[in-house]
């Protein structure tokens, strides 16, 4: 525990001074306040507003959670060629999970100051509604930074954002009626389907508990595959070597 926590205060350190607050923190201001100064001026349906700025915000994640991994991939790189992740902390464990958790803090406080200026700029509903959609665009992340965090390892930088260029593709295409019975066991389909069920509770909660069921086997399926990645993960960086990347 107090390597993971030393870990989690140097990911602190060595972002400092890099591109990973801004990207943080410019995405959800600016993607709130476009938003919502469309919304205000398009007549459309305030619910159909809200459910497409929280599918929008699902489809940006992956290409986002790509862009970020590749920064953290490239700054260890610089920073020794990985050495310093892999040689001077004594715990690979401890390593790992502190980059992991520092990573999905960030993402965490980035998806919360979006939906929140959203709502504020836009208040269409009770902010109560967005607590749902925030505690699952949260979680349906998780799995997406564990495999472009480690992808970005294994690929370099290019890898991870790649992941997220085709991630993001996969997502959209989970909204249409291709991705009905797939989006279950696809990573990219997770945050935004869920984003959906939260919206259909809110209009129409017959409706809603209906596909109940459909919702309850896909977080199953996430529960236990963020689970799974993440114990797969953890062995395999504990015996990774490192890699040099030339870009």
């Amino acid at each position: 525990m107090v390597s993971i926590i030393r870990c989690f205060q140097a990911e602190r350190i060595k972002c400092r001074h890099t591109p990973f607050l801004a990207v943080h923190l410019l995405f959800p201001v600016l993607g709130a306040a476009v938003f919502a100064g469309y919304f205000r001026i398009s007549g459309w349906d305030k619910l159909t507003d809200i459910a497409a700025f929280l599918e929008t915000a699902a489809i940006a994640h992956p290409f986002l959670i790509g862009i970020i991994s590749g920064i953290a991939v490239q700054m260890e790189n610089t920073a020794g060629h990985f050495q310093i992740l892999l040689g001077t902390i004594p715990s690979r464990s401890g390593a790992y999970i502190g980059k992991c958790c520092y990573l999905i803090m960030w993402c965490a406080i980035s998806t919360a100051l979006g939906i929140l200026l959203f709502a504020i700029f836009y208040p269409a509903v009770l902010p109560v509604f967005y607590i749902k959609p925030f505690i699952m665009l949260t979680l349906s992340a998780i799995p997406l930074y564990l495999i472009s965090l480690n992808a970005g390892l294994f690929l370099g930088k290019t890898g991870a954002m790649g992941i997220g260029i085709a991630g993001s593709l996969l997502t959209a295409l989970c909204t249409t009626g291709l991705g009905d019975f797939v989006w279950k066991f696809l990573p990219w389909g997770w945050g935004i389907r869920f984003a959906e069920y939260c919206v259909l509770e809110w209009v129409s909660p017959e409706r809603f508990n209906r596909a109940f069921h459909e919702l309850e086997t896909g977080l199953f399926i996430m529960m236990f595959f963020t689970l799974l990645l993440f114990i797969g993960s953890l062995w395999w960086f504990k015996r990774w070597e490192g890699t040099k990347e030339n870009e």
